[in-house]
């Protein structure tokens, strides 16, 4: 997921966040997979919250940019799994700064 679509699905995401009332603390769309650190209100279980994210932009993805299909197969974009880790305050910023670094530190390593 790089350029466009990576444009695209961080957009989405943030959109989704926005739309149902969460936080984004950090984003950073990789490769072959998302980091996303945000806050919800109790109500919303994590298993809720990720399939909002998930189910709401594999069907755009796929419809923004079909030459996807010839990559991925099956009904749809994003794997069947995700990790869910519940934070205190002294591990927020270690998080956050691990978000945001790893822009940084894929650029570093495709420039070696």
């Amino acid at each position: 997921m790089v350029g466009e679509i990576a444009k695209r699905i961080e957009g989405m995401i943030r959109f989704c966040c926005q739309l149902y009332g969460w936080e984004v603390y950090e984003l950073a769309v990789e490769k072959d997979h998302v980091h996303l650190y945000l806050g919800s209100q109790p109500k919303w279980s994590p298993s809720k919250i990720m399939n909002k994210i998930k189910g709401g932009s594999s069907k755009k993805i796929k419809q923004l940019f079909p030459k996807l299909r010839e990559i991925y197969w099956g009904a749809t974009f994003w794997a069947d799994g995700y990790m869910v880790k519940s934070v205190g305050d002294i591990a927020d910023k270690v998080i956050a700064n691990y978000i945001k670094n790893q822009e940084k530190n894929r650029t570093e390593t495709t420039a070696s």
